[in-house]
C-alpha cells in the first residue's frame, strides 16, 4: 500500500501572497513543511498539488529543484486535483496536507495513518471536531474513496470541500476522527498573515534540530514559556478556514 502526502498550495493567498515560498530562517516555508511531512515514517512520497495559474509555476520549480513530486490542476476543484495528483504517483492512500502549515506533526500523522491502514477505514482526519491547534490539520483518503466522490458528484461545493461529501453520505464511508485528549482548537498556528509567519518564524527558530523533530507537545511547552507569543493565538476559536467552511455550511445546507 503506497501512502502519498499531497500538499495542496498555491501562491495566490490575498492575506498573505507568495507566503509558501517566504524566507524562513533560509529556506522556504514549504521546504520547512514538506522536511517535516517526510519524517512521517508511514509516508512514502510527498507531493506538491497546485494550480495550473502562471504564478504557480514557481512551486513546479521548487518541487523540482527538491526532488518532488508535482501535479498542476484546478484551483477550484480540489477533489480532481488531489485525486489526480493521487493516480500520478501511484497512491492508495493520499493524505491531504494544507500548505499553510508547515508546524504540522509527522507524529500526528503517523498516529492516525497506523490506525487507517490497520482497520482499513475509507477516510480519517484530526479536524472533526477541532481538538488541535489550528495548523495540525490534514485529512486522509483511499483513493478509491476520492474516485468515488469525483464519480458521484458534480456540485462545486463538495468538489472544493469534499470532507463535506464523506459527511453528507457517512452511512457509505468507514471514517475515523482523531480527536486530542485537551481541547486545543483556539490556538492559531497556520500562517495566514505576516503576524502568524513571524510566530511560527520564532517557533522555528529556538525548537529547530538537526538531531530531532520537534513536535506539538514541544510547541506547547515553548509557547507556554513565552506568554508574549502564546497572545498572538488568543481569542480564536478554531482554524480561519475552518471556521469559514462551517459558516459556507450553514447557509448552503
Amino acid at each position: 500500500m503506497k501512502i502519498v502526502a499531497v500538499i495542496q498550495a498555491r501562491m495566490g493567498s490575498t492575506r498573505l501572497p507568495g507566503k509558501m515560498l517566504k524566507d524562513m530562517l533560509g529556506k522556504p516555508m514549504l521546504w520547512h513543511l514538506v522536511t517535516r511531512v517526510q519524517k512521517a515514517k508511514y509516508v512514502d512520497d510527498v507531493v506538491i498539488a497546485t494550480t495550473v495559474n502562471k504564478e504557480d509555476e514557481s512551486l513546479e520549480n521548487f518541487a523540482l529543484a527538491n526532488n518532488l513530486g508535482i501535479y498542476r490542476g484546478s484551483e477550484n476543484d480540489i477533489v480532481d486535483r488531489i485525486l489526480n495528483a493521487g493516480k500520478k504517483y501511484n497512491a492508495d492512500v493520499v493524505v491531504r496536507i494544507w500548505g499553510d502549515c508547515p508546524l504540522i506533526d509527522p507524529n500526528l500523522i503517523d498516529k492516525v495513518l497506523s490506525k487507517f491502514v490497520s482497520s482499513s477505514y475509507d477516510y480519517a482526519n484530526n479536524f472533526n471536531p477541532p481538538t488541535y491547534p489550528a495548523g495540525m490539520s490534514f485529512e486522509v483518503y483511499t483513493l478509491k474513496s476520492l474516485e468515488r466522490i469525483w464519480n458521484a458528484t458534480n456540485d462545486m461545493f463538495y468538489r472544493q470541500y469534499p470532507f463535506e461529501y464523506v459527511y453528507a453520505n457517512s452511512n457509505s464511508f468507514k471514517t475515523m476522527y482523531d480527536r486530542n485528549d485537551k481541547d486545543l482548537s483556539n490556538m492559531h498556528l497556520t500562517v495566514d498573515y505576516i503576524g502568524d509567519f513571524e510566530l511560527v518564524t520564532e517557533i522555528f527558530r529556538n525548537l529547530h534540530s538537526e538531531e530531532r523533530v520537534f513536535d506539538l507537545g514541544d510547541i506547547l511547552k515553548f509557547l507556554e514559556g513565552h506568554p508574549e507569543l502564546k497572545q498572538t493565538n488568543e481569542g480564536l476559536a478554531r482554524n480561519i478556514e475552518y471556521s469559514k467552511d462551517k459558516e459556507l455550511r450553514r447557509r448552503q445546507r
